[in-house]
């Protein structure tokens, strides 16, 4: 019973079932509805469904345990189509204009995969939890209701990653850490602290 409920917990949690979401609802924020529209397909299209595409292609070959990619020394090659996205994808934001605050928000995100990724050498960081944290930290300033369900989730969600034995405490712990760091690094370039006193 323990593993159906980690498991739906942790798919409800998914980093990029969470990630798209929050594009969504962040460009729908602070765009006009006809900008946030082709704004979040775009960046969908760019970062999350070529994702999908390799973690399922890989997934079906072999080369990684499963779609999560759970296994730390299977991330690496992962971790490096992520860094390619991303570049295509801040060429996009820049290129097109878009507010400082998804540019901003995006380079963070990407810090955050980036110290996730070299902590890889020694350690596996959850993933779902250091997407989560930080979305909850971009959620503040747009909806502190949606921050406070959603950080009110992330011990479930670490519960859930450690109950499929996905990841160990520490490794939850070490998420946490990024997602918290890069999280008030986003509220402080953001301008939220200032808005705040």
């Amino acid at each position: 019973m323990n593993q159906k409920i980690a498991l739906g917990i942790s798919r409800i949690a998914h980093p990029l079932l969470l990630l798209s979401l929050f594009v969504f609802y962040s460009t729908f924020s602070i765009l006009d509805v006809e900008t946030a529209v082709w704004t979040a397909l775009t960046i969908i299209a760019i970062a999350v469904i070529p994702l999908i595409g390799w973690n399922s292609w890989k997934t079906h070959r072999g080369a990684y345990s499963n779609f999560d990619v759970s296994i730390r020394e299977q991330r690496f090659s992962m971790f490096g189509f992520i860094f390619l996205l991303s570049c295509l994808l801040i060429g996009f934001l820049y290129l097109s204009g878009q507010p400082s605050a998804l540019l901003v928000g995006t380079l963070l995100l990407i810090e955050g995969l980036l110290l996730v990724f070299f902590l890889n050498f020694w350690i596996k960081a959850s993933l779902h939890i250091t997407v989560a944290a930080y979305i909850c930290f971009g959620l503040l300033p747009l909806n502190p209701h949606f921050a406070a369900a959603l950080a009110a989730m992330i011990p479930l969600i670490g519960w859930a990653r450690v109950t499929q034995k996905r990841h160990t405490v520490p490794e939850v712990v070490w998420g946490l850490g990024i997602g918290v760091f890069t999280g008030i690094q986003l509220l402080y370039w953001t301008g939220y602290f200032t808005q705040v006193t």
